[in-house]
C-alpha cells in the first residue's frame, strides 16, 4: 500500500470542484481501508482552542479515520496551529483533509501540509480547453452513474457555459429525466434545458438562425401549443440572436451578460455565415418589431411571433436596413 501524507489542502476557486476531489480522496481512503472509513466533517469557523478534535486517538474498533475540514481559510489561529503542529509531528491517528478557497489566511498550516506532500491545487479548465471541460461534464455524469452522448455534454456546455455550479445542476437535472439504464441525449439535455419537448424555443432559435424557415414554424408551433407563452419564447430568440452577434462582432460574451462556451462559438460562427451583411441588425429589428407587438396588445400575439420567425428564417422575407442605419455588417 503506498505511503499517504498525514494532511491533504484541496484549494482552488471553485468549491465544487474542491468537494469533489476531497471526496474522491475519501472514496481512495475507504477503499485502501477495505471499505470502512470513520469520517468526521466542520467547518472551520466551528473550530477553536475548546473545540479541537481528538486526532491522536484512534477509533475504538480500529477503523481508520478522516477528519475533514470545509472553508478551512476560516480557522481561527489557535486551531490552524494546532493542525499545523499534528501535521508536522505527525502526531494524529486521523487523515486530515483540509478543503480551501485560498491560503493566504492559513499560511503557515499550507505550508506544513505541501511540506507533507499532500497540497492539491483545484481549478477548473482554462476557457480555451474545450476537452477538458467536456472531461468535467462527463465527470459528473459519471457521479450519477450514468453516461452521455457527445452531443449531450455539448448541450450541457451550451445551456451552462463555463460555470462549474451550472454543469453540475443541468446534469443532475438531466440524469433526473432521463431513462434509467440509458445514454442521457442531447433531447433529453434539451427538455431539461427548456422545459418542454421538441427542444423547446432554444430549438426554435437554432432553425430560424439556420434559415430553415419549415422546421422553425413547426418546432415554434409545438412550443405554443405546449403552452409556451410567445414573451418566453421570444426572449430565447433574441437570447440566440445576441449571441450571434457577440460572436460576429469578436465581443466576449460575459461582458455583455451572455454565456458562450467555446464548442457553441464555433457552431455560432457557422451560423453567422447564413446571414449577408446588415441581416444581423434586419433580424434584431424583426424582433425588437415583434416584442413591441406582443406587449402592444395590437396584434394577436401567436401570429406576431410567427411572423417575426418567419421574417429572420426566410431570406427572401428578410430586407436589409439602409445601411446608414445599420448596427452590425
Amino acid at each position: 500500500m503506498m505511503s499517504r501524507p498525514p494532511a491533504y489542502l484541496f484549494t482552488g476557486p471553485e468549491q465544487l470542484l474542491v468537494r469533489r476531489a476531497a471526496d474522491r480522496l475519501l472514496a481512495e481512503l475507504k477503499q485502501e481501508a477495505g471499505g470502512e472509513l470513520d469520517i468526521s466533517e466542520v467547518r472551520g469557523s466551528d473550530l477553536g482552542e475548546d473545540s479541537l478534535p481528538d486526532l491522536r486517538t484512534a477509533s475504538l474498533f480500529a477503523v481508520p479515520r478522516a477528519y475533514v475540514v470545509r472553508d478551512a481559510q476560516l480557522l481561527p489561529k489557535v486551531a490552524a496551529n494546532a493542525l499545523k503542529y499534528e501535521i508536522e509531528h505527525q502526531t494524529a491517528s486521523a487523515t486530515i483533509v483540509l478543503m480551501s478557497s485560498g491560503t493566504k489566511a492559513i499560511m503557515g498550516l499550507a505550508k506544513a501540509v505541501k511540506a507533507a506532500g499532500g497540497r492539491v491545487d483545484v481549478a477548473p479548465p482554462r476557457e480555451f480547453e474545450d476537452k477538458a471541460w467536456r472531461s468535467l461534464v462527463n465527470d459528473e455524469f459519471r457521479l450519477h452513474d450514468r453516461s452521455a452522448s457527445q452531443d449531450a455534454v455539448e448541450a450541457v456546455l451550451d445551456a451552462s457555459g463555463l460555470s462549474v455550479n451550472a454543469i453540475a445542476e443541468k446534469v443532475a437535472q438531466a440524469c433526473a429525466a432521463a431513462p434509467k439504464g440509458k445514454t442521457v441525449t442531447r433531447e433529453v439535455v434539451d427538455q431539461v434545458v427548456v422545459g418542454h419537448g421538441s427542444r423547446g424555443a432554444f430549438a426554435v432559435a437554432d432553425a430560424m438562425c439556420d434559415r430553415d424557415p419549415a422546421t422553425a414554424l413547426r418546432l415554434l408551433r409545438g412550443c405554443l401549443d405546449a403552452g409556451d407563452h410567445p414573451v418566453m419564447i421570444l426572449g430565447a430568440l433574441t437570447y440566440k440572436m445576441r449571441q450571434l452577434v457577440a460572436v460576429a462582432a469578436g465581443v466576449d460574451g460575459r461582458s455583455v451578460g451572455l454565456s458562450i462556451s467555446r464548442p457553441m462559438a464555433n457552431r455560432l460562427q457557422g451560423a453567422r455565415r447564413n446571414f449577408g451583411p446588415g441581416e444581423l441588425t434586419a433580424a434584431l429589428q424583426h424582433l425588437a418589431a415583434c416584442d413591441l407587438e406582443i406587449k402592444s396588445g395590437d396584434l394577436d400575439q401567436n401570429f406576431a411571433i410567427e411572423r417575426a420567425v418567419l421574417g429572420v428564417a426566410s431570406r427572401e422575407r428578410l430586407p436589409v436596413p439602409d445601411p446608414d442605419r445599420e448596427i452590425l455588417r
